[in-house]
């Protein structure tokens, strides 16, 4: 098992990432998920007074050692940054805890040891809503190894919200435009231009949420957001997807399984470009993936690690740009691991990552070395009718107060507003 770098990253946009986004910082620590108990394929959004375990974080140290976790949440506005709010004021119960469902792997050829994390629980519960970082600790020397974003919402306001046509002609075929509007339910605000603010998320990703946006018009009871060309995201082609639930025959995408004494190697199909293809809708799950085995009476924690080889044929090696495997398997970053070197024997990029077994979604992403930003088109292209999942959230800041509070969220799928 080969061991790679996954701390200190540079995101496309030239910005060290800081302790505010997703992160793993031990690269020992692999298959990082922080879902809803009820619908794992929906952002970690819960409700201010949900009941226990609405969330569940399930992560893996490889190897057979067992080490011993703590976790705390920081609470955070609609930027990251971290609130005002003393932790006293926004935890109810301990204000760090350690992990205490721990399980090792059996019947696998890596070894590795489970950890699962329920919240709220009865040791730590939230009492305000807002945006939240789930920290964990190495408890024997206090090093912060995980970061996990979720959101805390009321459900003071409702929000309405639609696809349109974009305004302009060329991004008719290509883009996704939102118009939403906030009812307040007889609320009131005093400077709704200043206190009340919108971010649009498209499948999950931060790196291009859109934001934060002030209502464009303020009405007696509502705020509209009809802005022109401005709620608008790239379309994408739907997500590729490989099937890894079994080592006993291939899966969809995938070409060769290998054994050998300490994992599995797989080598999935070759890909190629999509840009100036013609979409081809199926079902997926926005770039996700989700842990699973399929063998008969395999449990979860009995799901092996491969090394799993990426490749996409390209005639010669891009100028100036980098090609990398990106989605949720990523954590939606450009790391290392899922960088593509070109083999010019091949003529193709390759990459090989190790992931755990069950079902991902991924794409391939160009990163423009002069910009410093994504091609949009690059091996996928965009195409309106893809079926992506929008989420919008909704933050209100009164005057004089401390924190942004999660006021109301809603979601919508592309697949099914044209």
């Amino acid at each position: 098992m080969r061991n790679f770098i996954v701390t200190a990253l540079l995101c496309w946009n030239g910005i060290l990432m800081g302790q505010t986004e997703n992160q793993v910082l031990d690269d020992n620590i692999r298959s990082v998920q922080l879902l809803l108990t009820d619908d794992p394929m929906l952002l970690p959004i819960v409700h201010l007074y949900t009941e226990n375990a609405s969330l569940w974080l399930r992560f893996d140290h490889m190897g057979d050692e067992l080490k011993d976790y703590k976790y705390t949440l920081q609470h955070c506005n609609s930027d990251w940054q971290p609130s005002d709010l003393d932790d006293n004021e926004y935890i109810d119960g301990f204000t760090d805890d350690r992990i205490s469902t721990v399980s090792s792997s059996f019947n696998t050829l890596a070894q590795y040891t489970h950890y699962a994390l329920g919240l709220p629980n009865k040791n730590m519960r939230w009492t305000k809503s807002g945006n939240y970082l789930l920290k964990v600790f190495d408890y024997d020397d206090d090093r912060l190894v995980l970061v996990r974003r979720f959101m805390v919402a009321e459900t003071e306001w409702s929000i309405q919200a639609s696809f349109v046509r974009t305004v302009k002609v060329e991004k008719n075929d290509t883009w996704h435009e939102i118009d939403f509007s906030i009812a307040l339910n007889g609320g009131r605000i005093s400077l709704p231009q200043n206190e009340v603010k919108a971010i649009v998320l498209q499948n999950g990703r931060w790196d291009n949420a859109i934001g934060p946006l002030p209502p464009y018009l303020t009405l007696v009871d509502k705020l509209s957001f009809d802005y022109q060309d401005k709620i608008v995201f790239p379309a994408g082609k739907e997500y590729r997807f490989f099937d890894l639930r079994t080592f006993q025959f291939r899966g969809e995408g995938v070409k060769i399984i290998t054994e050998k004494p300490d994992y599995y190697e797989v080598t999935l199909r070759t890909d190629d470009s999509r840009a100036d293809r013609p979409v081809v809708y199926r079902v997926d799950a926005n770039g996700r993936f989700f842990i699973q085995n399929l063998d008969v009476n395999r449990s979860y924690l009995e799901c092996d690690y491969a090394n799993v080889l990426f490749s996409i044929r390209q005639n010669a090696p891009l100028e100036d740009a980098d090609v990398y495997v990106f989605g949720e398997l990523s954590d939606w970053q450009l790391l290392p691991e899922f960088k593509m070197e070109y083999s010019h024997e091949a003529q193709m990029y390759l990459c090989e990552p190790f992931l755990k077994q069950g079902i991902y979604n991924y794409e391939y992403v160009v990163l423009d070395h002069q910009t410093g930003t994504l091609d949009l088109d690059g091996f996928e292209g965009n195409w309106y009718e893809t079926g992506n999942q929008y989420t919008i959230l909704t933050y209100f800041r009164p005057f004089g107060a401390r924190y942004d509070r999660l006021m109301g969220t809603a979601s919508l799928n592309s697949a099914r507003g044209f």
